[in-house]
């Protein structure tokens, strides 16, 4: 048990922040490999890539915290921002909870999913680099991109990231707003998930996945920003490839 948690860990921290869908690779081990993940063991494994973004954009975070205590216009109008592209995922998770959760059942929809993640990665490869900042409309219209990638095979971070670019937001900019924009919707799903559970697990079994979950997502974290200002658009025929290999299955 606490090796097959350390491999869904280390495939969650990779996944999760690399453009190519944490939610359709777990789905593809489950389904393919029969490596069953228990629902349970998926928030504890989130909140392990919850801490390594945390821990990866702390001088961010603080920075962000000291600017709300001194009341300064930069951070309070990225609270914002963060609040405003949050929206769009709580109230569509809310209202078509029980459509997604079908959608994780169907391996084909999956691969369709991956297919069209791969195609917006290859797009933004085309999109000459913009330098503009958030706005609040931004924030709305990436927040929409988080909240379409609540589906398995469709890349959170790809997706956000993607909008960022395709809206002209500088490189840099869409990288760090993608993934502080996903801590509140990360955080309020898996401390809803923890409310109603009624599994119980291995205490082992759970620190060692949340351990190399996070310590996978730090190292993804940091190949992302190294390659994304010339590279990220590869990861594009990386989801394609699977998107094929799987509808051909």
């Amino acid at each position: 048990m606490v090796a097959k948690t350390i491999i869904l860990g280390i495939v969650q921290g990779l996944t999760e922040f690399l453009p190519i869908s944490s939610s359709g690779h777990l789905a593809l081990l489950e389904m393919v490999f029969r490596f069953e993940e228990p629902i349970a063991l998926t928030a504890f494994l989130h909140f392990g890539t919850l801490i390594s973004t945390i821990v990866y954009f702390r001088k961010e975070l603080i920075l962000i915290f000291k600017g709300l205590l001194k009341r300064e216009a930069n951070s309070i109008n990225y609270i914002i921002n963060i609040i405003i592209g949050s929206i769009p995922v709580v109230i569509f998770a809310f209202i078509f909870r029980k459509f997604i959760e079908a959608a994780f059942s169907d391996m084909r929809v999956i691969a369709i999913f991956l297919g069209l993640t791969g195609t917006l990665l290859l797009i933004t490869g085309i999109y000459n680099k913009g330098s503009k900042p958030v706005n609040w409309l931004k924030a709305f219209i990436i927040g929409i991109g988080q909240m379409i990638a609540i589906f398995p095979g469709i890349s959170r971070s790809g997706t956000t990231i993607s909008t960022g670019l395709l809206l002209k937001v500088d490189t840099r900019t869409a990288f760090q707003f993608s993934f502080l924009l996903s801590l509140p919707a990360v955080l309020g799903a898996n401390l809803l998930e923890l409310m109603t559970l009624e599994q119980t697990l291995d205490p082992i079994s759970v620190v060692a996945g949340m351990v190399f979950s996070a310590l996978s997502g730090l190292l993804a974290l940091f190949i992302l920003r190294r390659i994304i200002d010339r590279h990220f658009h590869l990861f594009g025929i990386y989801c394609l490839i699977i998107s094929i290999i799987l509808l051909l299955i």
